[in-house]
């Protein structure tokens, strides 16, 4: 009998750490992304496995910052979730306009390389890299 609960919570464990939260195709865009038109070397979105993300606002010779939270893709859209208590920035941050709290974009493609997201009827194309 007290071989039960154990199992129990043993098998609970287990399935909660296999479980990242995210749906099967977020699974397939996890990785950081890159505008190679604002840096090479700061990426725009670092999709981490765990559910967890920052997302980076870059103006060169301006301002960078970045937020931290978490994303998901539900339907067709790439869905990300910021908390701006968390902004860290460089820059003039007079810049910085209202940070959402919640924001999606259509996943118009997506490869092992890139993906292709749209807002307001314009196509942005990201590259990832293997860090």
């Amino acid at each position: 009998m007290k071989k039960t609960p154990l199992l129990l919570v043993s098998a609970g464990l287990a399935f909660l750490q296999s479980c990242s939260g995210l749906s099967p195709e977020a699974k397939e865009i996890v990785g950081n992304y890159y505008n190679p038109e604002l840096s090479q070397t700061e990426p725009v979105m670092e999709l981490h496995s765990d559910a967890s993300c920052i997302v980076r606002a870059i103006k060169p010779g301006v301002l960078t910052y970045s937020v931290d939270g978490s994303w998901n893709v539900e339907s067709d859209s790439i869905v990300f979730i910021l908390d701006p208590s968390s902004v860290r920035a460089e820059g003039d941050e007079t810049f910085i306009g209202d940070i959402p709290m919640r924001y999606s974009r259509r996943i118009v493609e997506y490869s092992d390389f890139n993906l292709q997201l749209e807002q307001d009827g314009v196509v942005y194309l990201y590259q990832r890299r293997s860090e």
